[in-house]
């Protein structure tokens, strides 16, 4: 299925308000200006099978060599050449049985870490086909996970309408790598994209909250910390309700550095707070990664964005 957005008039980014530019930042949460653009989905695939041959004890035996093997690479994910080889072990047990929905979240997950956690620095061209990847691995995972969904989602309805029929807590983790990927591709294509999209993925974080709101470190509170902060006061944004859903994620999980970097960057300056938006900054930056450790390539990744955001504090505050 082709997902595509209405067409819509060339942007001029210069004569924006400023409240309609920050709502374009909305959906990165971390472009080129122009129409909405399409991403090739995964809902009109055939469905996913295991042959006779892979259900055989050897097949079983090379599949589960393949996981660990991408599991082992995965630990080292702070070199991006172990992120892509964690991928196409994953894949290539995918290969084996497309059922395997855990495994696709891997892939999702692994997807979206290589464009955000490595590419974002080295190689920013090539993250728009990589955040397609992992939004398409969500959403094979999303079709074994809920067939209703899938069936909702290939006869076209609409993912903030057909989300709802999601009740099972263990398709929070598709759902979450889903959003967060389309999020940040849909700010690469540009403003009509970004709103063509604002509204389903808001729904599918709301969903995720509500069925597994600790999911990754409390990422549905990150969100929505992010959310209200970036939208104008008309389109939802609520300074209050920014710094509620911040604080709480921090208070789950005050050693994930991605909330501090958020909270900075959106919160803190929104309200042009310029102390708090140093405080955790520099809580960062001067933070020990391996505070956790599950956590640690992620935390290192926090940390080089917010030493780039640390250079730009007399641009970001008046």
């Amino acid at each position: 299925m082709l997902v595509t957005t209405p067409p819509g008039p060339k942007l001029r980014w210069a004569l924006a308000p400023r409240a309609l530019v920050q709502i374009a930042a909305l959906l990165a949460l971390a472009s080129t200006p122009g129409c909405g653009s399409s991403y090739q989905s995964a809902w009109d695939e055939p469905a996913p099978t295991q042959s006779a041959q892979a259900a055989t004890p050897e097949a079983q035996s090379q599949r589960a060599d393949l996981i660990a093997q991408g599991d082992q690479a995965w630990a080292a994910r702070d070199d991006a050449a172990q992120v892509r080889a964690a991928i196409t072990a994953w894949e290539q047990a995918t290969e084996l049985d497309g059922n395997d929905a855990d495994t696709w979240v891997k892939i999702s997950h692994a997807y979206y870490f290589l464009a955000d956690g490595h590419l974002r620095f080295t190689d920013e061209a090539a993250m728009n086909d990589v955040y397609q990847s992992s939004i398409r691995a969500a959403e094979r995972a999303l079709r074994v996970l809920s067939p209703e969904f899938a069936q909702q989602m290939t006869a076209g309805q609409r993912v903030d309408q057909a989300v709802a029929v999601i009740d099972n807590a263990n398709a929070v983790p598709a759902l979450y790598w889903r959003a967060a990927a389309l999020g940040k591709w849909a700010q690469g294509q540009g403003f009509a994209t970004v709103l063509s999209f604002k509204d389903e993925i808001r729904a599918v974080m709301t969903r995720c909250m509500e069925l597994d709101r600790p999911y990754f470190y409390a990422g549905p509170d990150r969100y929505f910390g992010a959310f209200f902060a970036i939208a104008p006061t008309y389109a939802g944004g609520d300074l209050e309700r920014s710094r509620q859903h911040f604080e709480e994620s921090i208070r789950q999980h005050p050693s994930y550095f991605g909330t501090r970097v958020l909270y900075a960057e959106n919160y803190a300056v929104k309200s042009q707070n310029r102390q708090l938006f140093e405080e955790n900054l520099r809580f960062v930056i001067d933070g020990d990664p391996e505070s956790m450790p599950d956590a640690a390539p992620e935390n290192r990744v926090e940390q080089r964005k917010a030493r780039a955001l640390m250079e730009r504090i007399d641009e970001l505050f008046e």
